[in-house]
């Protein structure tokens, strides 16, 4: 089943009137899931962890660390309601280190690399080379999902309707390696509402899930947030880095 039937499902197990489950569907939107998935037969879309490539005037010392980066050519971009370049690299760096109450802009970036552009591999410094995690490929999954009572969407009275409803369905796909495009992930606070409205609205690029390397008991939900005008303009410099830690 797709995540779709899985809600549909779990909503009529609790006996969901049809009208309300059919309103509260309307709210699913397109998500790219990137995981390791070793042995499917999903196409490679990216690569999580290692060392990037990065053009001879880009200089990254190994921090904020490398997370991952995403060929936007292998990516089916016209199946998701985000601007997403046709082609070239996506890549996101990241603070892995520590929790932080208010990253900086020097603590996460996204860095668009156009198509064709000459790249070399590059290695961290001795000193953050233990922020580099272990390197392997990512396979994309296109699917459409719900949000959940924490996200702040514009229609709040549906979610809060159908919520009592489905409180056995946990939609846990989001907590892995990257993912574009759908809905955040929030923690204690909602930081893309959607749909967005308003010059200073920011939009969900992209989430990942991992935990910190100095301090192991915390987990953090990285959400990358663009500007939607920057994202069509393939603005990367403004991206927000939105850190929320977890045990």
């Amino acid at each position: 089943m797709n995540a779709l039937d899985e809600y549909r499902a779990a909503a009529r197990k609790r006996d969901v009137p049809e009208h309300l489950l059919d309103r509260a569907l309307r709210l699913a939107r397109p998500r790219l899931e990137l995981r390791s998935m070793d042995g499917a037969d999903a196409p490679v879309v990216g690569q999580y962890g290692g060392r990037p490539q990065l053009p001879p005037d880009v200089e990254w010392s190994g921090f904020p660390a490398f997370i991952a980066s995403v060929d936007c050519a292998a990516v089916p971009v016209g199946d998701l309601d985000i601007q997403l370049p046709q082609d070239g690299q996506l890549l996101f760096f990241a603070d892995n280190s520590e929790p932080s109450d208010d990253p900086g802009p020097e603590e996460g970036r996204v860095l668009y690399v156009p198509a064709g552009t000459a790249t070399t591999e590059r290695a961290p410094s001795e000193e953050n080379a233990s922020y580099t995690y272990e390197q392997y490929p990512l396979r994309g999954r296109l699917d459409r999902f719900m949000p959940d009572t924490n996200n702040t969407v514009a229609d709040q009275d549906t979610l809060r309707l159908i919520d009592p409803y489905v409180l056995d369905y946990m939609d846990e796909t989001m907590n892995g390696e990257l993912t574009l495009g759908g809905y955040t992930n929030p923690i204690q606070y909602d930081p893309a509402p959607w749909p967005a409205t308003g010059d200073d609205a920011l939009i969900l690029l992209a989430h990942a899930d991992y935990t910190f390397v100095d301090t192991p008991s915390f987990n953090c939900a990285a959400s990358w947030l663009i500007h939607p005008r920057d994202l069509a303009g393939r603005n990367f410099e403004n991206v927000r880095l939105d850190i929320q830690a977890y045990m």
